[in-house]
């Protein structure tokens, strides 16, 4: 598991983005932490096999305010408000396909 994130993020109102090259799954874990943190989560509820619904009780609000923290953040929109509760694993996972396919997306021939 990545590690920790610190004191001084927990209590940021803010997630800044990342901003060099590809997030790793640590930096995409590291994001939605700092998310879960600024919703008021305990960070002790929060590790890779949590579950959104059952874990942590979100609501869909809740659900659309993680998506738009991961949009702002890492410019990727995923779907969190559908009927499958989802772990946190399986929330970066989709967060990383979606920043594959950007990126995919935006690759230019060079000829």
């Amino acid at each position: 598991m990545c590690q920790s994130i610190d004191s001084r993020q927990e209590n940021s109102s803010s997630v800044s983005p990342v901003t060099s090259g590809e997030p790793n799954t640590c930096s995409v874990m590291d994001t939605l932490k700092s998310i879960l943190l600024n919703l008021g989560i305990p960070e002790e509820s929060i590790s890779e096999d949590t579950l959104l619904q059952r874990d942590l009780q979100l609501d869909s609000v809740e659900a659309v305010e993680i998506a738009l923290g991961l949009k702002r953040t890492l410019g990727v929109s995923v779907k969190l408000e559908s009927r499958r509760d989802m772990t946190l694993a399986q929330v970066c996972n989709q967060v990383e396909e979606a920043i594959a396919q950007n990126h995919t997306n935006h690759v230019t021939p060079t000829d």
